[in-house]
């Protein structure tokens, strides 16, 4: 997580907080941008959509009817050949159209365990479903900490070049009277006038920027932020020496290996029997007696036994392809992993350069303030020109940018590194 440069002081602040001012958290961002983006919608229309899907796999042990009709008319019929042996039996001729209509009932006995093993992938795939939604929800809160950062970097920007202009001010307050004694030249006052200008001028853009900024994240998380809004300043705390994966990634590659897991056990009920229990009614010409030539109702009951016995190593292949991609997803797994490591590796140094860093700062500020010191009190003498004065307030300016900055890319190293490991 990256945070955009902008051409102002750009350091941490930590203030007290105002009372009467509404104060916001990251968290608080986090939790209002989730819940009202669009995606999360999906959640509850996921949910909904596996309740139908297992329902509909319940049915399969509801019976199935049919209602069959039929009317056709044949070349031929079925004839005895007692007609021509001179016996004086009466023996009917069928006619040759026939019709007829009936209901089949069938109804599961055992299929077996495929519904309950189709119902263990559809709950896999909404989990696997569910964790995407989580995976781009969690972009969302990168997105989110890269604004709110952003905004703590021009707040704070702005307030350092109003403490500045202040300075300044102040210090010009000083010059004209020096000027009026006779003590400074007058062009020391123009030169501290165009630069509080040129700061005031600053200002105006990190205002704009900000603005900018706030309605972005409003939009974001339905928050009326302005800049009266306090936002606190996160403070992270990392533990460089224990390492948990908690990535939604990793989570969705170990979901898609019990997917399957599911699937290979509904592969392995392929060979196994299957029993039903059937019925047939109905009303038709001819009916089950072929010698009636009229119409007649009929029903027939029983049961159905299927069982492929053989099928020329179909099942056992499949189960190997499952294998097999279930070893890919495991190789992905170790991937994933062993590049978190690594990656981990490279912000744990981030947090530990700024650490040093800000130790260096410290030490450079203690200096810059003594020299800021010594040189106020000559330009007061008139022994140095307000631009020397400057660029002395300018170096201590920078030392505590320096400072502050390395403070806020400090706590954004320790989020990079939280982020990294899933517990953003």
């Amino acid at each position: 997580m990256k945070l955009t440069c902008f051409p102002v002081f750009l350091f941490l602040f930590i203030g007290p907080i105002v009372s009467g001012q509404k104060t916001i958290t990251l968290k608080m961002c986090y939790d209002s941008a989730v819940s009202k983006y669009p995606l999360s919608r999906q959640f509850e229309l996921l949910s909904t959509s596996n309740e139908l899907k297992l329902k509909n796999i319940d049915k399969n042990y509801l019976p199935t009817l049919m209602l069959n009709g039929q009317a056709h008319y044949q070349s031929d019929v079925t004839k005895t050949p007692i007609a021509n042996l001179n016996i004086p039996i009466e023996i009917p001729v069928l006619d040759k159209d026939w019709y007829r209509i009936s209901l089949d009932v069938n109804q599961t006995v055992y299929d077996g365990g495929i519904t309950s093993r189709l119902k263990n992938v559809e709950d896999a795939n909404l989990k696997i479903d569910e964790k995407n939604v989580e995976i781009q929800l969690y972009a969302l809160k990168e997105q989110v900490t890269q604004m709110y950062f952003n905004i703590l970097l021009l707040k704070e920007g702005e307030r350092t070049l109003l403490l500045l202009k202040n300075t300044l001010t102040a210090k010009l307050s000083e010059v004209e009277s020096g000027i009026a004694n006779g003590v400074i030249l007058s062009s020391n006052a123009d030169i501290i006038n165009a630069e509080i200008i040129d700061i005031e001028q600053k200002i105006s853009e990190t205002e704009i920027a900000t603005m900018s900024l706030y309605k972005s994240l409003n939009e974001l998380t339905g928050f009326n932020l302005t800049g009266e809004t306090i936002l606190v300043v996160p403070n992270p705390e990392i533990n460089i020496n224990s390492f948990k994966n908690n990535r939604l990634e990793y989570s969705l590659m170990i979901m898609q290996q019990t997917k399957l897991t599911a699937l290979k056990e509904s592969v392995s009920t392929k060979r196994l029997p299957r029993l039903s229990a059937f019925g047939q009614a109905g009303y038709g010409r001819p009916g089950y007696d072929m010698l009636k030539d009229q119409f007649d109702d009929f029903y027939m009951i029983g049961l159905r036994l299927n069982w492929n016995i053989w099928d020329w190593n179909h099942t056992r292949n499949e189960k190997k392809i499952l294998d097999i991609q279930n070893d890919i997803v495991s190789t992905n797994k170790e991937t994933f992993d062993k590049n978190l490591r690594v990656e981990l590796q490279s912000k744990i140094a981030e947090v530990r350069k700024y650490e040093e860093m800000i130790k260096r700062d410290n030490e450079i500020i203690k200096l810059r303030n003594r020299i800021v010191k010594a040189y106020s009190s000559q330009l007061d003498n008139g022994v140095i020109t307000s631009t020397e004065y400057l660029t002395q307030v300018n170096e201590e300016a920078k030392a505590t940018l320096n400072l502050r900055t390395h403070k806020i890319q400090l706590i954004n190293a320790k989020l990079d590194y939280i982020a990294a490991l899933g517990n953003l």
